[in-house]
C-alpha cells in the first residue's frame, strides 16, 4: 500500500524500488540483517490497489532505527546531553544524544506504547462506568485532547490518559531523564498525547508533529548512503 501510495503520488504504476525501513531503537544491530532479508524475499511484486495494477521491482534496502531518523532536521541543535523518546503504538524507544551523536549505549526499547494507553482509558470507562466505548473516540481524544461525548465519559478518559502521559515521564526518568541537565525530544505517535495530556517544561521539550518524521529521516539517510557508494 504505501509503495502504491508513492508511485501514484509520482503518477507512475511501474518502477524500481530501493526501501528505506525501521526498526526499534535496540533492535536495530540483532535483527537488521534478517528485516532486510525479510523486504527482500520477493524481487518483482504485481499487485493491485484501488483498482489500479502495479508493478514493481525490489533493487535493495537499508534499515535504519526508529526515532533518530526523525530528529535528522533537529540534530544541528543537539548540543550538550539530549533525550529522545520515540512513542510508537507498540514501543517506546529511548535514547541519548550527545553532541548530535547516538550514545547506541544508551538505547533502550520498553513495551509502553500508545496502544496500552488505549486499552487502560478503555478499561477505565468499563470498570467506572460500566460501558463499552469505542477505541476511535479514545483515539481523537488522545490526538486532538477533546472528544464529542458527554463530560462526565471526557473525564474518565482524561484522567486515564494523563496517567499514561505521566507514565512516560516516570519512564524517561528511569533512564536518567533530568530536564534540568538535557532537552527532550519526542516523536511518533504519542507526541500528540503528551502534548495535549503531559506535564512537562514547553521551553526544554520538543513535540515533533510530522507523522511522517521517521520516513523522512530514512529517505535522507538512504539517499547519503546510495551515493557514498556511487549507486
Amino acid at each position: 500500500m504505501g509503495i502504491a501510495r508513492e508511485l501514484n503520488h509520482e503518477g507512475i504504476t511501474s518502477a524500481k524500488v530501493y526501501l528505506a525501513v525501521g526498526l526499534p531503537i535496540t533492535w536495530v544491530s540483532r535483527q537488521r540483517e534478517d528485516f532486510r532479508k525479510y523486504m527482500l524475499q520477493k524481487e518483482s511484486v504485481d499487485f493491485k490497489y484501488e483498482d489500479k495494477l502495479y508493478s514493481v521491482r525490489i533493487v535493495g534496502c537499508s534499515v535504519f532505527p526508529q526515532g533518530y531518523a526523525a530528529v535528522v532536521p533537529y540534530l544541528k541543535d543537539m548540543v550538550g546531553l539530549n533525550m529522545l523518546a520515540d512513542i510508537g503504538n507498540g514501543t517506546v524507544n529511548i535514547m541519548k544524544i550527545s553532541n548530535r551523536k547516538p550514545i547506541t549505549t544508551q538505547s533502550y526499547t520498553e513495551k509502553m506504547g500508545v496502544n496500552q494507553c488505549v486499552k487502560a482509558a478503555s478499561n477505565a470507562i468499563m470498570n467506572k462506568l460500566s460501558v463499552t466505548i469505542d477505541e476511535t473516540i479514545i483515539q481523537n481524544m488522545i490526538r486532538y485532547g477533546k472528544a464529542d461525548i458527554d463530560s462526565e465519559y471526557a473525564e474518565v478518559l482524561r484522567l486515564a490518559i494523563s496517567e499514561y502521559a505521566d507514565g512516560i515521564f516516570s519512564l524517561l526518568r528511569k533512564y536518567e531523564y533530568d530536564p534540568k541537565m538535557m532537552r527532550l525530544y519526542i516523536t511518533g505517535g504519542g507526541g500528540k498525547l503528551v502534548q495535549n495530556f503531559g506535564t512537562y517544561e514547553h521551553d526544554r521539550v520538543t513535540i515533533i508533529e510530522d507523522i511522517c518524521a521517521s520516513a523522512k529521516g530514512y529517505e535522507e539517510f538512504a539517499v547519503a548512503q546510495l551515493k557514498k557508494e556511487g549507486k
